[in-house]
C-alpha cells in the first residue's frame, strides 16, 4: 500500500520538497511520486544537487531518519465525516460537542491539558478552514474546551455551504503544567 501511496502523492506533499521546489519539478513534469521515480538518480543530481539523492529515495519510500516513537505528544484530537452534510448552525454545534468530548476524555485519561484549541471543518465542497485560540492560560476543564469550541465554530457562521467534517484539536501541552497559570473561562 505505501508503494501506491507514493506514487500517487504529489511532490508538494512530500517532506523536503517546498514551493519553490515543486514548482521547479512540476516544470520539469514531476507531479507525483511515480512521476518522480521515473527519473534516475544521477538525473535527479544533475536537476536537483546533493537534495536528488533524497528525493531518489522518497520516491521508493526509503527514509533513513530514525523514527522516534516516544516523542512527547503535542496534540489530542477528534473529528469525523457526517453521512448528511450539516446545514444550520444547530446542528453544527450539536454534532461539536460529542468530538471535543472524545478529546476531553484523552485529557483526563493521560492528565493532559493544553493551551490551544482549534476547530476545522471541511465544507461539501471540499474547502476547509482551521480556527484556533490560545486564551493565555490551560484548558483544563471540559466546560472550557466545549465554550472555546463553541465559540471558533459560532465564526463560521451563517453557513454559506453545508458542512461534511468537524474536527476538534486540543494543542500545546506542556511539560511543566503545574506552573502554568489556570484559565478560567
Amino acid at each position: 500500500m505505501g508503494e501506491a501511496f507514493v506514487a500517487a502523492l504529489p511532490v508538494g506533499r512530500f517532506h523536503g520538497i517546498g514551493p519553490k521546489t515543486a514548482e521547479k519539478m512540476n516544470r520539469l513534469g514531476i507531479m507525483t511520486g511515480a512521476d518522480l521515480r521515473a527519473w534516475d538518480l544521477p538525473t535527479l543530481q544533475r536537476s536537483f544537487g546533493k537534495a536528488g539523492a533524497w528525493y531518489h529515495g522518497l520516491a521508493r519510500g526509503i527514509d533513513e531518519r530514525p523514527v522516534e516513537p516516544n516523542q512527547p505528544r503535542k496534540s489530542s484530537g477528534s473529528e469525523t465525516t457526517f453521512a448528511v452534510d450539516l446545514t444550520t448552525p444547530e446542528a453544527v454545534e450539536a454534532a461539536l460537542l460529542p468530538l471535543a468530548a472524545d478529546v476531553w476524555r484523552w485529557c483526563e485519561r493521560t492528565n493532559s491539558h493544553g493551551r490551544t484549541v482549534t476547530v476545522k471543518a471541511r465544507y461539501d465542497d471540499f474547502r476547509i478552514v482551521t480556527r484556533s485560540r490560545t486564551p493565555g492560560g490551560l484548558v483544563d476543564d471540559k466546560a472550557t474546551l466545549d465554550a472555546l469550541a463553541i465559540a471558533l465554530v459560532r465564526s463560521l457562521f451563517p453557513l454559506r455551504v453545508p458542512i461534511r467534517l468537524l474536527g476538534v484539536t486540543l494543542s500545546g501541552f506542556d511539560q511543566d503544567e503545574e506552573a502554568a497559570p489556570r484559565l478560567d473561562f
